[in-house]
């Protein structure tokens, strides 16, 4: 069961605060009081957090199917996070799949990269290459798509994987580190490097197989007008957030 949620909080501020104490501390989701199996920021966490939840559990329907693909904990995308404030969008992942990759007989799966959809056009114009340190690559991207054995994964429900090549390189604040039992990928990107944002981003990850991907919309909310502004107390925040569901027309494989 895909869970997609929107949820208001403290000053966007507190994402600046420092990371909770712990062996397992991440870049900000113990700031915002996240925890495995307990998804929901708590009071602490900036304003109005997109968040989607897809947490396969021992049980569920067709046991360790992933949607598209199979794997269990393993190769699970259990959680996406996604907020934008005046000057920084934040992304961030869970998954029980390690930077490092994992076998799978004689394939060798890597992690992907996080691709950014700016004005939900259908085009990965950004990437968080997380074989680059979190580096936020651009320009002319040629995006690799997952495979097994060589050939498309999943008829294209999981694509794209990870860039390859590109023109422009800018730098986040990134972490991908154990966190809870399993992983987090996060980075928090400067809107300048992304020519000063969108109205919309569109967020997509998955790994080598593409067993599992995590997709999500953050809308960012219009400056209003004066009027509008007076009688909603002004500000700036998020609005909305589309979990895109893809048909799987391919054949179940197992990882």
């Amino acid at each position: 069961m895909k869970k997609t949620i929107l949820l208001g909080g403290a000053a966007a501020a507190a994402f600046l605060l420092a990371s909770a104490p712990g062996a397992e501390a991440s870049l900000f989701l113990d700031t915002f009081g996240v925890s495995y199996d307990n998804w929901a920021p708590n009071s602490f966490a900036p304003n109005n957090i997109n968040y989607v939840v897809e947490d396969w559990k021992v049980g569920d329907n067709q046991s360790g199917w992933l949607d598209p693909g199979y794997g269990g904990d393993a190769y699970d995308a259990e959680a996406a996070y996604m907020a934008i404030d005046g000057q920084y969008l934040y992304v961030a992942v869970v998954t029980g799949f390690p930077l490092s990759g994992r076998a799978s007989g004689n394939d060798y799966f890597h992690a992907g990269d996080i691709g950014l959809d700016l004005n939900s056009d259908g085009n990965y114009e950004y990437a968080v290459d997380v074989d680059g340190n979190g580096a936020l690559r651009s320009g002319n991207l040629n995006w690799e798509n997952p495979a097994i054995g060589g050939g498309q994964a999943w008829n294209g429900v999981s694509d794209p994987l990870r860039v390859t090549s590109w023109n422009n390189s800018a730098s986040t604040q990134f972490s991908y580190a154990s966190w809870q039992g399993r992983y987090a990928i996060e980075a928090i990107i400067d809107l300048g490097d992304m020519n000063g944002g969108s109205s919309t981003y569109d967020m997509h990850w998955t790994m080598g197989c593409g067993n599992d991907e995590l997709e999500m919309r953050a809308v960012a909310d219009p400056v209003p007008e004066p009027a509008t502004m007076l009688l909603l107390g002004g500000g700036l925040g998020l609005a909305g957030i589309v979990r895109r569901r893809r048909q799987n027309n391919g054949e179940a494989l197992e990882a």
